[in-house]
């Protein structure tokens, strides 16, 4: 097949849909098919073969993203030249438009995926005002595309509600034999950052912004070290909450920045616990690469973690309007209980390996060549 996948987020900028994407275009590309990415230009190489970069301008407040800028000439020329046979649009902003426009105009198959809580988002960045215009204009977008992949049940009957049609359930996977607790550089990496064996380190992974809800996580973080000596605080991130995190943290946790690969999945086995506190998240990748790593995880119960998370089984599930020192209870019930932790460790890591990049990407190739061959893909196996 011929696909172009088009996206107003990939790497080098490091996020649940950039992840995503890279994993669907190499499972795509590893399977024969022909795959054209189009995303904003961050001024270096993109990482997958053939991609056709957009010009960007970065967002003053938020200088880690870039916006690609109209009007988008070359890039209809260049889809013109590949002559694709589906397109996938995951971001619906102005690039995301203008292909549904021209795809839809040349009688291209079109799907697309929903990524992002904008309810919350709107709330975290004051523009809850607009945020009537922005869900009619998602389910006028999303109702033109064939299928729309969801990653959550939650997110599901959240866009059936609101009108949406054709939603179909698209989960993420996890590369299990990265992140595993057997990493060979755990122990030196514990020492080094002054972690003995006696202490529980409580990790967070993860944008370091307000829709993360960073500031209620430094409340539960904070009280938790203050209760027990063994609870050590480890946050790996970067974002514009980050002066703020670290002033409220001062003294009691370790900030180390943002990490990727190999240095990611390290700082992952070096925990013993993660916490994740955020209510955006339609899935949240971040808590399954923890399972993976054999972290029990302790997350709010709202969204896409609630779904990963079994309540004492792979980790705990705190009412969302819990509290701060609740969710720190949490976080000490299982620094306090060794053998509980590490039941529920072995049970996270089960689970996470079940759910593999290849299986679920190649589940959705099935649709795609369901849609590209004029049959049902509502005839085919669910994703999840």
């Amino acid at each position: 097949m011929r696909i172009t996948i088009v996206s107003e987020t990939y790497f080098p900028q490091v996020n649940g849909v950039s992840r995503t994407l890279s994993q669907l275009v190499r499972v795509l590309t590893e399977a024969g098919d022909e795959v054209q990415l189009i995303h904003p230009d961050y001024g270096e190489p993109s990482r997958a073969v053939g991609a056709y970069r957009v010009p960007s301008v970065r967002i003053p407040f938020y200088p880690d993203l870039r916006l690609p800028v109209p009007p988008y000439r070359g890039v209809r020329r260049a889809i013109a030249r590949f002559r694709p046979e589906l397109v996938h649009i995951a971001t619906e902003a102005t690039l995301g438009l203008a292909v549904l426009l021209d795809a839809s105009a040349r009688g291209i198959p079109i799907v697309s995926s929903f990524h992002t809580n904008f309810d919350q988002y709107s709330d975290h960045y004051r523009v809850g005002w607009a945020r009537g215009g922005i869900w009619r204009y998602l389910r006028w977008f999303h109702n033109r595309t064939r299928e729309t992949y969801v990653p959550s049940r939650a997110t599901i009957l959240n866009l059936e509600r609101r009108g949406f049609r054709n939603l179909v359930l698209w989960p993420r996977g996890v590369d299990a034999s990265l992140f595993r607790p057997d990493r060979p550089g755990r122990a030196q990496l514990r020492r080094a950052l002054g972690f003995s064996e006696q202490d529980v380190v409580i990790a967070y992974v993860g944008r370091v912004a307000v829709e993360k809800n960073v500031e209620y996580l430094a409340e539960a973080l904070a009280e938790a070290a203050q209760k027990s000596s063994r609870a050590r605080p480890l946050i790996v991130g970067e974002g514009p909450a980050r002066p703020v995190l670290e002033e409220r943290l001062r003294g009691v946790a370790t900030v180390v920045g943002f990490r990727s690969g190999e240095e990611l999945a390290d700082h992952y086995a070096a925990a013993d616990l993660f916490a994740f506190a955020s209510r955006t998240e339609t899935f949240g990748n971040v808590v399954l690469e923890a399972m993976a790593s054999g972290l029990p995880a302790i997350v709010l119960a709202e969204g896409g973690p609630a779904e990963i998370v079994r309540h004492g089984e792979t980790g705990l599930a705190i009412a969302p309007d819990a509290p701060p020192g609740t969710f720190a209870e949490a976080l000490l019930a299982l620094a306090e209980d060794g053998p509980l932790r590490r039941r529920m460790a072995e049970n996270a890591r089960d689970f996470a390996r079940s759910q593999s990049w290849e299986r679920i990407m190649g589940a959705l190739r099935d649709r795609y060549a369901a849609i590209v061959e004029a049959d049902d893909p509502a005839t085919l196996e669910p994703i999840a």
